[in-house]
């Protein structure tokens, strides 16, 4: 039905739709002649200049299938119109597909050798379309300078096995959001310690960390661990002190006025009620903290940890091609690609739908906590776009369980959590 769909470029009701309409090509005008003096002929010898034809414009039609609503839709909507002044010959159709489909129906069309010309998705599909083929990797099709506009771990988010194969557009990752009615935002401890000690002296600067391997991984780098090494093979037991960060987690748990738990809505209330002066969450959170919480609202680092920086996964939204698309079609698509990953677009979706935008030149100002998560994002790593992550997020998820809620030794738990990935994926 979507490819169908697809083939029709009929767009969803639901979709804050922008039909760009080309308009009529118009003819040339005459011929620029040149003037004479008075009204002489010209020499018989005199070489009249001519004009310089103006370049053709780019003209066709494309189709983007997406899965951006509400805000996110607004925004489109406006790069859409946006992009229409600027290329008044090109068409594109747009088609909403529903975020829990869009993949699966994205990579059944290209697999029938039809499907949309592009589509926006998110990273964490990215493996699976690339190993079935659904993707083009962009490496020939841009120059190695236009990548530098980009948060680099935005770009490294769409890579797989060392190929690119999206623009990124926007990213998400977790950050410390601090309640300035309870401390000073300037003054948020710099390290895992001085924060662990402010919330001893003090059950009001206690912090609420949800427990879950995304929401928690920071501390992981920020200890010296590694999850994989470059052959995909876990390392957790191997590089750094995983085990003292999983012990860390375990005092906090412990220590009045702060919360190490799985139940994310509980966090976030206890949050917003004022009962505990940080919480790490992303920038998904900002409306309904910033309704709670005001002005008082803030962002600050991650702590560092004894190996160094925090380092939150990054995962970023991108524009993936179609890989049998013809040249001409192609280059159109690309056209639209880089307007859609632009800094002008990019302050679109920061103003509209508040998304932090992949092209770091966009100026986040007007947005101190925008800034804030833009700020980390310069100390993010890319979460992983291989096939042993699957393994990751369900023995990774009870290692911090088993440590956090169960008091098992954190060393050995480390060494066990590493064996059952390793056992998962064959290594």
């Amino acid at each position: 039905l979507l490819a169908l769909a697809a083939c029709n470029n009929t767009p969803a009701s639901n979709e804050p739709q922008v039909e760009i309409v080309t308009p009529a090509s118009t003819g040339q005008g005459d011929p620029v002649t040149a003037s004479t003096q008075g009204n002489a002929e010209p020499a018989a010898n005199q070489v009249l200049p001519t004009a310089t034809p103006a370049p053709e414009p780019p003209t066709g039609r494309i189709v983007l299938w997406h899965s951006w609503a509400e805000r996110d839709g607004d925004a489109l909507a406006q790069i859409l119109t946006a992009f229409h002044q600027a290329y008044p010959t090109i068409t594109v159709d747009t088609l909403f597909v529903a975020y829990p489909d869009l993949a699966q129906a994205y990579a059944d069309a290209i697999q029938s050798g039809s499907g949309p010309d592009l589509v926006l998705a998110p990273n964490w599909w990215l493996g699976d379309l690339v190993r079935a083929g659904a993707v083009e990797p962009l490496d020939e099709l841009l120059e190695p300078a236009e990548l530098d506009a980009y948060w680099p771990a935005t770009l490294d988010n769409l890579r797989v096995d060392g190929r690119l194969y999206g623009i990124p557009t926007n990213f998400e990752l977790v950050t410390l959001f601090v309640n300035g009615n309870l401390v000073d935002a300037a003054a948020t401890p710099a390290t895992t310690d001085a924060l662990l000690a402010a919330a001893q002296q003090n059950p009001l600067h206690g912090i609420g960390l949800y427990n879950n391997f995304y929401h928690l991984y920071w501390g992981i780098p920020a200890y010296g661990g590694q999850l994989f090494d470059g052959a995909g093979l876990a390392t957790l037991d191997q590089d750094g002190d995983v085990a003292s960060y999983l012990a860390w987690l375990r005092v906090f748990s412990e220590t009045p006025g702060s919360y190490v738990d799985t139940d994310y809505g509980m966090l976030l209330d206890r949050f917003k009620k004022g009962e505990f002066a940080y919480f790490v969450d992303g920038p998904w959170a900002i409306d309904d903290l910033r309704d709670a919480l005001g002005d008082a609202l803030a962002v600050a680092a991650l702590p560092a940890g004894p190996a160094g920086d925090a380092q939150p996964w990054l995962s970023a939204d991108g524009v993936l091609l179609n890989p049998a698309l013809s040249p001409e079609q192609e280059e159109l698509a690309m056209i639209f690609t880089r307007y859609l990953a632009s800094t002008a677009s990019g302050t679109t979706l920061a103003q509209v739908a508040r998304r932090l935008p992949a092209n770091r030149n966009v100026r986040l100002g007007d947005d101190p906590l925008l800034e804030g998560f833009a700020r980390q994002a310069g100390m993010a790593q890319a979460m992983p776009n291989i096939p042993e992550m699957e393994a990751v997020w369900g023995y990774g998820g009870d290692m911090l369980l088993k440590v956090v809620d169960g008091n098992a030794d954190p060393a050995q738990t480390v060494r066990e959590t590493a064996a059952l990935i390793n056992d998962a994926n064959g290594n």
